[in-house]
């Protein structure tokens, strides 16, 4: 039987659950409405198709007994070791830094790390807590912090260990009152920036987009719609997605295994799981080239915002047929159809996003080593850690 906990801050408690289908009502009374990856239809799809390792933790607030917020978290074990694929990847680093990351690594790469993680690894953005308008912001974060704190203490208590705390993707509009986490120890950093298109009212139809791009970018989208000649298109019915499992996970491994960092990798079942939860509102697109699956993409829609979620594609006839630049354009041509006010591209490949006229926009993250000494030396091992920012934004539009 769960029991709340009280926090510091008179009137506010909160309660601890470790299951989606252990939530009372009051989850969902005090998550916000219009954001699809804190429901409980997406959150019962990742606990039972987790990555490897990963346990989860939801959290309820409470204000004088009433639901105020919620918070997501999930534990996950960290290995340095097999989330970085090659420390040379870092060439752009004098050889004394190359030479100091190297260090680190060989310091943790055996070892692993379980990280509360207040978020979304699979995610981009700020999924991991909700609180309702009238909670201010300061008081907000000082709650979050302290239940996770509390949670951390649970989390052990049940054999556990928990290395660290892990708050991730707070946009960048809330950095005044989340310093409360700096002055608590909190090392803040970013990886790569989240790249979303903001959609324009008069784009009714793909024409009317291509319309207010400049020739150059013309030209370059039609040289990309040329090149894939010869690739039939289509949607995956829910049996296809289920007997093209396999598949679709292999593709997705032949994309992520050429990454330099990856925290976490898919559990296989993940797709179809969000395929029996969520229904039309995710979606799978499939390239065929002689009948043969060699690219497909994946679509969350999420409210007003279409989420580009988990794709896969053989690299080498990526080349040939500019495979990964045409589905970013069919998930535009997606968003239009939509009416959705943005669509969120998430992470990676951010210049060739750019081109189609996704901005981007910064995400914070905080991290606290639970052993101070570690926590001291974390910010050159997080800036090691950190991916190549070495890319330049383009802008596509005529009247930009």
């Amino acid at each position: 039987m769960n029991r709340r906990k009280p926090l510091s801050k008179n009137g506010f408690d909160f309660e601890i659950f470790h299951h989606v289908d252990d939530l009372p009502n009051d989850w969902a009374s005090a998550a916000p409405k219009e954001n699809g990856f804190l429901h409980q239809h997406y959150l019962s799809a990742l606990e039972a198709s987790p990555p490897s390792g990963m346990r989860f933790s939801y959290l309820i607030f409470y204000k004088n007994d009433t639901p105020i917020g919620v918070a997501y978290c999930q534990i996950t074990p960290f290995s340095v070791g097999e989330s970085v694929q090659s420390v040379d990847a870092k060439d752009k680093y004098p050889c004394l830094v190359r030479a100091f990351g190297r260090i680190v690594r060989n310091l943790v790469a055996g070892k692993n790390r379980n990280l509360l993680v207040c978020g979304n690894l699979l995610l981009t953005g700020e999924h991991g807590f909700y609180f309702s308008k009238d909670t201010d912001k300061i008081t907000a974060f000082d709650i979050l912090e302290e239940a996770l704190i509390l949670t951390q203490a649970v989390l052990e208590s049940k054999n556990i260990n928990i290395d660290g705390i892990f708050i991730k993707d707070i946009a960048e509009e809330h950095r005044a009152p989340v310093k409360v986490l700096v002055d608590r120890k909190f090392r803040e950093f970013t990886f790569h920036p989240n790249m979303v298109l903001k959609m324009r009212e008069n784009w009714h139809s793909f024409d009317d987009y291509m319309n207010d791009i400049s020739s150059k970018y013309k030209v370059r989208a039609r040289k990309a719609f040329k090149s894939l000649e010869g690739i039939q298109k289509i949607e995956l019915s829910d049996n296809q997605i289920f007997s093209q499992q396999g598949r679709l996970f292999e593709l997705y491994r032949s994309v992520v295994d050429n990454q330099d960092f990856n925290m976490v990798a898919l559990n296989e079942n993940y797709m179809p799981n969000l395929k029996r939860k969520l229904g039309d509102k995710f979606r799978v697109f499939g390239y065929f080239l002689e009948e043969k699956l060699i690219g497909y993409f994946t679509t969350i829609k999420n409210h007003h915002e279409l989420e580009a979620h988990f794709l896969g594609f053989e690299p080498e006839l990526n080349r040939d047929f500019h495979i990964y630049h045409n589905m970013l354009f069919d998930i535009l041509k997606m968003g239009i159809d939509y009416g959705v006010k943005k669509i969120v591209y998430a992470r990676t490949a951010m210049e060739i996003k750019s081109t189609l006229g996704a901005e981007a926009q910064q995400m914070l993250c905080y991290i606290r080593a639970s052993n101070r000494l570690t926590n001291k030396v974390l910010p050159p091992i997080v800036e090691y850690l950190k991916p190549s920012t070495d890319w330049v934004a383009r802008n596509p539009f005529k009247d930009s």
